[in-house]
């Protein structure tokens, strides 16, 4: 519904965002901003959840950046929101970092958690 100014009024009572990370860890530009909105959702206390795929779930593994500031952005929202990665992507090479508590769900979940959040982005 939209009312006379250029904002949207909720219709239905899902809160928060979902952030799905597709892009590998050598698009630093694109999980940094996904990263700060992370963080930014965690600063105003409201519903996040981190899901990984395809080349993201590169992301989840050990020393997976030359830049260990967004090893450290991850690992915070990690312990802040938590992180999960679809099975399928986790064929991607190498066992994931365990410090991150990273959670493995199948595509079904991942649809069904979607259905949860007022929004998802997706870097």
């Amino acid at each position: 519904m939209r009312t006379g100014r250029s904002s949207w009024v909720r219709c239905h009572d899902m809160d928060g965002l979902m952030i799905i990370v597709k892009s590998g860890p050598e698009e630093t530009g694109r999980l940094e901003v996904a990263l700060r909105l992370a963080a930014a959702m965690i600063g105003f206390d409201e519903p996040l959840t981190i899901a990984f795929i395809d080349d993201g779930v590169r992301c989840l593994h050990p020393q997976a950046f030359n830049d260990p500031a967004l090893h450290d952005y991850l690992q915070a929202a990690a312990d802040l929101a938590g992180v999960h990665a679809v099975k399928s992507a986790k064929g991607s090479g190498g066992d994931l970092d365990s410090a991150l508590g990273a959670n493995l769900i199948g595509m079904d979940e991942l649809v069904a958690m979607m259905e949860d959040y007022a929004a998802v982005a997706s870097f």
